[in-house]
C-alpha cells in the first residue's frame, strides 16, 4: 500500500488537459502538503475546480489521528464511488495517513475501494506526478504571502493518545538543500514568510549527514532572497534546545511566537501520557525562553479529560496555563484512537465534565489573551498583510498576533508599521503608521 499504483480503468490523464479538486482534513502539514501539490498541477497547465464533480484529476489527502476523521474520509471515498461510475475517465487519488496502515476489517483498502487509481502515502505528491502523461504548458502559480513548508515526516515520541507513529511512521528529515531550494520557489512566487513544518521539529536532523539541528536549519535558510519572517511548529517540550532558543534571539528574520504543547499539568497525567518531561521541567523551560527572547509569545496545545484525570489534576493544568499566560491554547476533549495506548484505558471521564474543563480553559485563554493585547493599544508594531476580507486587510506581528486594517491601497505581501487602535482578546484593530507612503 506504500507505492503509487495505477489502474488499467479509464484513458491516461495528460498534464495541462484538465481540472483538478484537492480534498484536505487534518493537521498543517497535510495543507501544506495539499497546497504544493496544487502548485505542482497549476505548474503543468491544469486549472483548479469548484467541485470534485467538475475535474478530471479528484485527491483526498487523509488524516486519521483521530476515529472522526478516518469515518469522514472513509465516508467521503464511499460517496465518490458514484463519480466514478458516471465518469470512468476520473482519476482518484488518495494521499496521507489513510495510506500505508490498514484500517481494521477483513478486506484491504484497495480491495474496499478498488475504483482507487492511486494510493500514495503521505508527502508523496511526487509520484502522482510521475503517473501523469506528458508535462504541458506552465501556469501561473498562486502566491499566498505565508506558506508552509515540511522539514520532516514522521514521529518517535509515541505519545499514549496519539496515532501519528503508527500512521506517519518514524521520524525522517529532509536534507536542508531541499528545503531551501523549496523556500526559493516559494520566494519567487509571492511567499513572505515561512513556517517550517515537523511532527516535532526539534528532532530535526537526526539521521542525516552530520546530523543538522533545526537550529542549524534555520542559521542556513536565514539569508533566502524575498522571505521575511520564519516560524517553526511543532515542538516537544524535552527536545527543545538552548541552541534554538538563542537562533530564536539572534536571527531577525526568526518570529518570537514559540508553539509550546503542554497536553497536562499535572505530572501523574503527563506519566500515564508519556510525554517524558514534567511540569517543573515545563516552567523551567518557559523561563529560560523568556529570559532569552523578550516579548515572545507562547501558544500550547491541552487535553482535557484524559483517562483517570481528576478534578485536582485538571486544577494542576488551570494553574499552569495561568501562570504561564498564553496568546493562544488548542483545547481538545479526549476521545479514544484505536490503536493508541490510551485507547486500552476506560474512558471515565463524562462528556459534560470534559466540555465544563473545556470552557474553564478557554475563559483563561480569553481572560490572557485580553491582557497581552491590550499593552499593544496605542503602540507601533510590524505587521505582514496576507489577503484582503470583509473590507479589511489582514495581517500578522511577528508574535503572530491577528490584526486587521482598514485601507484602500494593495497591501498584500507588505511588511509595515501600523498603530494598534483597539484591541480585543482574539485581534486587534489598526492603521497605518504615518509617512508610509501607501
Amino acid at each position: 500500500m506504500c507505492q503509487a499504483h495505477s489502474s488499467d480503468s479509464g484513458l491516461p490523464l495528460r498534464s495541462g488537459s484538465g481540472r483538478y479538486y484537492v480534498w484536505t482534513v487534518g493537521c498543517q502539514m497535510n495543507f501544506a502538503d495539499s497546497r504544493r501539490l496544487s502548485e505542482l498541477l497549476e505548474g503543468r497547465g491544469y486549472r483548479e475546480a469548484a467541485t470534485a464533480d467538475e475535474a478530471d484529476l479528484v485527491v483526498l489527502n487523509t488524516c486519521v489521528v483521530r476515529q472522526s476523521a478516518e469515518e469522514r474520509v472513509l465516508g467521503r471515498l464511499s460517496a465518490l464511488k458514484g463519480l466514478k461510475e458516471q465518469r470512468p475517465e476520473v482519476r482518484l487519488a488518495v494521499m496521507g495517513c489513510l495510506v500505508g496502515v490498514e484500517p481494521e476489517g477483513p478486506l484491504s483498502l484497495g480491495e474496499r475501494f478498488p475504483y482507487v487509481d492511486f494510493w500514495l502515502p503521505p508527502s508523496a505528491h511526487e509520484r502522482l506526478l510521475d503517473h501523469l502523461d506528458a508535462i504541458g504548458p506552465a501556469a501561473t502559480l498562486p502566491s499566498p504571502v505565508s506558506r508552509y513548508v515540511t522539514i520532516m515526516t514522521g514521529c518517535n515520541n509515541f505519545c499514549s493518545y496519539c496515532i501519528v507513529p503508527y500512521r506517519r511512521g518514524r521520524e525522517q528529515s529532509r536534507p536542508p538543500t531541499d528545503i531551501r531550494r523549496e523556500m526559493e520557489d516559494l520566494a519567487a512566487h509571492g511567499a513572505r514568510e515561512i513556517t517550517l513544518l515537523g511532527q516535532n521539529v526539534d528532532s530535526y536532523g537526526r539521521g542525516l549527514l552530520g546530523e543538522p539541528t533545526l537550529a542549524d536549519l534555520l542559521h542556513q535558510v536565514h539569508d533566502v532572497d524575498g522571505i521575511e519572517r520564519l516560524r517553526f511548529l511543532t515542538n516537544h517540550p524535552k527536545d527543545l534546545s538552548d541552541g534554538l532558543i538563542r537562533a530564536v534571539a539572534s536571527l531577525r528574520k526568526v518570529c518570537e511566537h514559540i508553539e509550546l504543547p503542554l497536553q497536562s499539568g499535572s505530572n501523574e497525567v503527563l506519566r500515564r501520557m508519556n510525554r517524558r518531561y514534567t511540569r517543573e521541567q515545563y516552567l523551567d523551560l518557559v523561563e529560560r525562553i523568556r529570559a532569552e527572547i523578550p516579548g515572545v509569545s507562547l501558544a500550547t496545545d491541552v487535553i482535557v479529560g484524559y483517562p483517570g484525570e481528576t478534578h485536582e489534576q485538571f486544577l494542576q493544568t488551570l494553574t499552569l496555563l495561568d501562570q504561564v499566560g498564553y496568546t493562544a491554547i488548542h483545547i481538545a476533549c479526549y476521545s479514544p484512537r484505536e490503536g493508541t495506548a490510551a485507547a486500552r484505558l476506560p474512558d471515565d471521564v463524562p462528556e459534560a465534565v470534559k466540555d465544563e474543563r473545556r470552557r474553564a480553559v478557554e475563559e483563561v485563554l480569553e481572560r490572557h489573551s485580553a491582557a497581552l493585547n491590550r499593552a499593544f493599544l496605542g503602540q507601533r508594531v510590524e505587521v505582514l498583510f496576507e489577503e484582503r476580507t470583509r473590507g479589511k486587510w489582514r495581517g500578522r506581528t511577528r508574535t503572530n498576533r491577528l490584526v486587521f486594517v482598514d485601507n484602500n491601497t494593495d497591501l498584500r505581501g507588505r511588511l509595515l508599521p501600523v498603530e494598534i487602535t483597539w484591541t480585543g482578546p482574539w485581534s486587534m484593530q489598526a492603521r497605518l503608521a504615518e509617512n508610509e507612503g501607501v
